[in-house]
């Protein structure tokens, strides 16, 4: 499982970064329109595979224990995620112990991966319909904040790889 975990964290990172990149060139509002471009079928049929193996790439972290490490906020647990806040005051990079800073931005992390796909899912089943404009609108705020905290992982990502090649 643990080799499984590494493939869907790769997958995801293509997906998303396709998915990013071609946006723009995405013009849905409420419905597909009559003669999709490239980039619309592209970006419906890629989403919903990044929506698949999000739920799968989800349930497989759940699996190997990592609920509470991810989550230590929800379980009361902020003695470490505190401590790693008042590090970065000091400008130190934050540990990587579980429960800390860099776990919690993962955890919202998954948490934003998982509102973008699942709303943007909505999106396509309601396609048609007033309710996929409000679909719509919480995939791109869900997209946002994905966005932010992919690039709060990738800095994370960084820190640690450099606090450990000083080491």
């Amino acid at each position: 499982m643990h080799r499984w975990v590494h493939v869907q964290h790769g997958l995801l990172i293509l997906l998303i970064g396709w998915l990013y990149v071609t946006s723009p060139w995405v013009h849905l509002y409420n419905r597909i329109p009559p003669s999709p471009s490239f980039w619309v079928w592209s970006h419906l049929i890629l989403g919903m595979i990044a929506l698949v193996l999000t739920v799968t790439f989800t349930v497989t972290c759940l699996a190997q224990g990592r609920l509470r490490q991810y989550f230590p906020w929800a379980f009361g647990r902020f003695r470490l995620l505190f401590s790693d806040l008042a590090g970065l005051v000091r400008l130190r990079i934050p540990s990587n112990e579980a429960g800390g800073l860099f776990d919690v931005i993962k955890g919202l992390l998954l948490l934003a991966l998982l509102a973008t796909a699942i709303t943007g899912g909505l999106w396509w089943w309601t396609e048609g319909s007033r309710a996929a404009i409000a679909w719509r609108g919480w995939h791109l705020d869900a997209a946002r904040y994905l966005m932010i905290l992919l690039i709060l992982h990738i800095l994370a990502t960084i820190a640690h790889l450099i606090d450990f090649m000083r080491q």
